[in-house]
């Protein structure tokens, strides 16, 4: 199988079953980060089982059609690598980092235990209890309890993207081992799988390796459920919680990830609220002491976006501190943002993507998302000159556009207000 180059370096190859193949050949490097994604989140459990992808995320470490959970873990000990799995709202990925000559072994264990997990009743009732903890918990974070209660209004008629990617107890307790399986024969399927790898690895063996695991692999008979895209919800909403803090969420509807939006608009973001040079570090903490915790971040689905500003402060301190993130709002809105704090926006934003290519996990990363959303994967120097392309006229129509007074949904979650 002949791969494409997708720019110096980095090659694409994608088998008959639909499983598509990235790699980055990082030439001084002496490790290799590689990684099975699969478009199954949080998002696609079944309504009346939510939790269900995180729960599979868990069982898929306890056994296998060939190795048990011990043998998983002494494996990619004895390479001296690291093994682990994260489940977010879009996708579950299996990774692994491991020294150049233990890619092998990782590619194989990987495969085996994403696509054969054995969903062993003991092992199901064991690890039942260990995600019913982790939920335990996550409830009692108040930031992570606040988030949710901001998330779960924010899109229209309960959207599986307001739910909290672990589930609820209730869902755990009761998920059966034929909903377990069924959903991983419905969305665990090459088509719906990308293998990524970056680092100490040369591009064909690793894609012969890949004919040899997954070329067998036949799509399953069932289809996935379709997602639908949500609809934004703007409302002003108190939650009253026996809090220190009161938590503040200002939530924008944002671009999706295929949109160039996400460039001019990551810049913008960046002026009013990424680190310590940001409009909203400098009003609320440095000149006003009202926050420890004040930023904005920006969050692209493949089908909608999110624009976040967050204030953790003393519950007497909620209407100064939504009057200051307000004024910074208007400010933006009215006034161009002066070029050096373009330049500056642009600096720490390149910044971030040069330290992040000196990771392979990073790299793996840039590149599994780019696949999961279906857009074009740029090199790093495509990537920059677009960001180094964003001008004063661009940052004024992405803010007229998605910044509008109408369009905010406003949370607070704490005391009394």
């Amino acid at each position: 199988m002949v791969a494409r180059e997708l720019y110096e370096g980095a090659h694409e190859a994608e088998l008959e079953n639909g499983l598509r193949i990235l790699v980055e050949e990082v030439p001084l490097s002496r490790s290799v980060s590689v990684g099975l994604w699969v478009r199954a989140g949080s998002r696609d459990d079944p309504p009346d089982a939510p939790g269900i992808a995180h729960f599979i995320e868990h069982l898929a470490f306890k056994g296998t059609a060939r190795r048990d959970a011990n043998r998983i873990s002494r494996e990619i000990d004895e390479v001296g690598g690291h093994l682990n799995a994260a489940t977010g709202k879009e996708s579950t990925f299996y990774y692994a980092d491991v020294p150049a000559d233990g890619l092998p072994t990782a590619v194989d264990v990987l495969a085996d235990l994403v696509f054969a997990p054995r969903f062993d009743a003991d092992q199901i009732e064991r690890e039942r209890n260990v995600v019913l903890e982790e939920i335990r918990g996550h409830l009692d974070d108040p930031e992570q309890s606040a988030y949710d209660l901001f998330s779960a209004g924010l899109w229209n008629d309960g959207h599986p993207l307001s739910h909290p990617v672990l589930g609820t107890q209730e869902a755990i307790a009761a998920a059966t081992r034929s909903e377990v399986a069924s959903h991983h024969a419905r969305y665990y399927r090459p088509e719906h799988a990308i293998l990524v790898a970056c680092g100490a690895v040369k591009t064909g063996p690793l894609v012969d390796q890949a004919e040899e695991l997954f070329g067998a692999a036949e799509n399953g008979a069932e289809i996935p459920v379709p997602r639908t895209a949500p609809v934004f919800h703007p409302e002003r909403s108190h939650h009253e919680r026996p809090t220190g803090q009161t938590h503040v969420y200002f939530g924008l509807a944002g671009p999706d990830s295929p949109n160039d939006d996400r460039f001019p608009l990551e810049v913008v973001n960046s002026v009013l609220g990424d680190g310590p040079s940001s409009r909203l570090f400098r009003s609320v903490r440095e000149d006003r002491g009202l926050a420890y915790a004040v930023a904005s971040n920006l969050t692209c689905y493949s089908d909608c976006g999110l624009w976040l500003t967050y204030a953790g402060v003393a519950p007497r301190t909620v209407s100064p501190v939504i009057d200051l993130v307000s004024a910074e709002f208007e400010r933006l809105r009215t006034e161009p943002i002066p070029e050096d704090e373009l330049d500056l926006a642009k600096a720490k934003l390149r910044g971030h993507l040069i330290l992040g290519l000196e990771t392979n996990g990073n790299r793996a990363l840039r590149l599994a998302t780019n696949a999961m959303h279906r857009r074009e994967i740029l090199s790093p120097d495509q990537l920059l000159a677009r960001l180094d392309r964003v001008d004063q006229e661009e940052a004024r129509r992405v803010v007229a556009r998605y910044l509008r007074p109408d369009g905010i949904n406003l949370t607070t979650v704490g005391p009394a207000a």
